[in-house]
């Protein structure tokens, strides 16, 4: 029997300020080594911005994933969802938010697992 590598749960975002025009990313996460990813994204107030996941190859050239159907976008009050990632091909990840009006509270919690 294999041993499962986990990432438990943790806060990636933890109270971050969604205010002016300001940008919030969170720290680099090595993820080459996992299969399954899962993010818990969810914000109070009422702020209107700019969510993403970016994703890296070489750890310094970060590029947002596209999702289909796209990913909801805080929209001037609270809110949240679940994202999954399934196999993702690349060694790095980041989540990025960027805040055109309004304010509130982000956080992010990051899961992942290999198959084994």
């Amino acid at each position: 029997m294999g041993f499962k590598k986990l990432i438990y749960p943790y806060n990636w975002i933890m109270n971050g300020v969604m205010a002016n025009t300001q940008t919030i990313l969170s720290s680099i996460q090595p993820v080459s080594n996992e299969d399954n990813i899962g993010l818990q994204v969810s914000w109070t107030g009422t702020p209107t911005g700019s969510l993403s996941v970016n994703c890296s190859v070489d750890g310094i050239h970060f590029d947002s994933l596209t999702f289909n159907p796209a990913l909801p976008q805080p929209a001037g009050s609270p809110g949240g969802y679940l994202i999954s990632l399934n196999q993702l091909p690349f060694a790095w990840m980041q989540f990025e938010y960027t805040n055109m009006s309004g304010n509130g509270i982000l956080n992010v919690f990051l899961l992942a697992k290999d198959l084994n």
